[in-house]
C-alpha cells in the first residue's frame, strides 16, 4: 500500500511539473525555427503585407536612423527550472530557464524589406534566499 501511495506521488509531482512554461509575445515567432524565418523574409522581395501574414501584428513599431520603418517581433518563454519543486529547498534556490526570439525587419521607402536580424537568445532568472 504505502509503494502505491509514493508511486502515485511521484506520477502526481511529475505530471504537475510538465507544461510549466510562462510564455508572451508574439506565438507565430515562438513556434519558427530560424529556417523558416529566412526562407520566409526575402530581403528586397517581401512586403509589408508578407511579414505581417506570416508573423501577424508587430509587438513595435518604430523608425530607425535613416528615417525607415522598423517592425519589432519578441517571444519570450520562461520554463520553471525543477528545483522549484522540491520542498525546502526551494526557498534557497529557484528560477527559469528563459528563451528570448527576435526579429527587427526594416522596411524602405516602398514597404519591401531592406534588412532583419534574427536572433535567440537564453538565459535564466534566479530567485531564493540564496540567490
Amino acid at each position: 500500500m504505502k509503494s502505491k501511495i509514493v508511486g502515485l506521488a511521484i506520477l502526481v509531482g511529475l505530471v504537475s511539473m510538465t507544461g510549466c512554461a510562462g510564455k508572451s509575445g508574439n506565438e507565430n515567432l515562438g513556434k519558427m525555427e530560424t529556417s523558416q524565418i529566412e526562407a520566409g523574409i526575402t530581403k528586397g522581395k517581401s512586403t509589408k503585407a508578407d511579414v505581417k501574414t506570416m508573423l501577424g501584428d508587430p509587438d513595435k513599431t518604430d523608425f530607425d536612423n535613416n528615417s525607415l520603418e522598423k517592425w519589432t517581433y519578441i517571444h519570450v518563454r520562461s520554463d520553471l527550472k525543477a528545483v522549484n519543486y522540491v520542498p525546502v529547498v526551494n526557498w534557497f534556490v529557484r528560477g527559469t530557464n528563459d528563451t528570448t526570439k527576435s526579429l527587427v525587419v526594416i522596411f524602405d521607402e516602398n514597404g519591401v524589406v531592406k534588412n532583419y536580424i534574427n536572433s535567440d537568445a537564453k538565459g535564466e532568472t534566479k530567485a531564493g534566499l540564496l540567490q
